[in-house]
């Protein structure tokens, strides 16, 4: 496991050239924080959702391409069936879902609620058959199935050997 703290670095610095440049604290303490900043700042950008405190949803999707079609899982635990849209448009599967939140106080005096909605769009290959697309939602997964076209699902050749 790999440590944000760049120890190699800060003892040559502490080492140095025996000069009191080498052991100034104050600077190997700036160089550290500016280290430590790049590293949040790499974080910031790859989860930007996270640093700014949204409840952005993740759906966990899996996208396999079988022998007859495309298969989309995605899991989205806490839904029924109804509370799903989905839709192929042109290139596109689109994934939408919403639904209300209730919450209640130990008191019952107080309630909130929200809307929860989600929403993923996934490219698809050209060749699918759009009007035999088929979804199911079981125990907190919906599976979306794509049946290709038969020009889409190609033809094994057989390789002879000579």
């Amino acid at each position: 496991m790999r440590s944000l703290i760049p120890w190699r670095r800060i003892r040559k610095a502490m080492a140095g050239d025996g000069g009191a440049a080498g052991r100034d604290v104050p600077t190997l303490l700036n160089r550290m924080r500016e280290e430590f900043d790049q590293v949040y700042e790499r974080c910031a950008r790859e989860m930007p959702a996270l640093w700014r405190g949204e409840e952005g949803w993740n759906w966990g999707l899996d996208v396999k391409d079988e022998e007859g079609a495309i298969v989309v899982r995605a899991e989205a635990p806490g839904f029924e069936a109804g509370d799903f849209d989905v839709e192929v448009s042109d290139d596109h599967l689109v994934l939408r879902a919403s639904k209300k939140v209730e919450k209640v106080d130990e008191a019952g005096k107080r309630r909130e609620v929200r809307e929860q909605e989600c929403y993923e769009s996934v490219a698809l290959p050209s060749g699918i058959a759009k009007d035999k697309v088929g979804a199911e939602y079981h125990n907190g997964i919906l599976t979306v199935t794509l049946p290709k076209t038969a020009e889409a699902k190609g033809k094994r050749i057989p390789v002879a050997a000579k």
